[in-house]
């Protein structure tokens, strides 16, 4: 059981992200969406202030995205490296 868990641990993570990254894709697909509407039936400028405000939530939005999933994929918060002893009642950590 311990074997299969281990051996199935990458696929576990790369499809979390990969379906995290579909989900922000999403929402800036989204965020493109809403200002385009905005832009042709409204006539909002492409420089006016509702612009600047989903242009920057879409910039803030890719920035944490791809801060989360290098924080994922960074080999210092990875613990496949260490041993687990496993005891009748604890598990022991080398």
């Amino acid at each position: 059981m311990r074997t299969v868990r281990i051996r199935i641990l990458p696929w576990h993570v790369f499809v979390g992200l990969y379906t995290y990254a579909l989900a922000v894709a999403t929402a800036e697909t989204g965020l493109l969406e809403k200002l385009t509407f905005l832009q042709t039936q409204r006539n909002v400028s492409k420089h006016s202030i509702e612009s600047m405000v989903v242009n920057s939530l879409g910039i803030a939005l890719a920035l944490l995205s791809g801060f989360v999933i290098l924080a994922a994929v960074s080999p210092k918060y990875q613990m496949l490296n260490s041993t687990l002893f496993y005891s009748d009642t604890r598990c022991l950590s080398s």
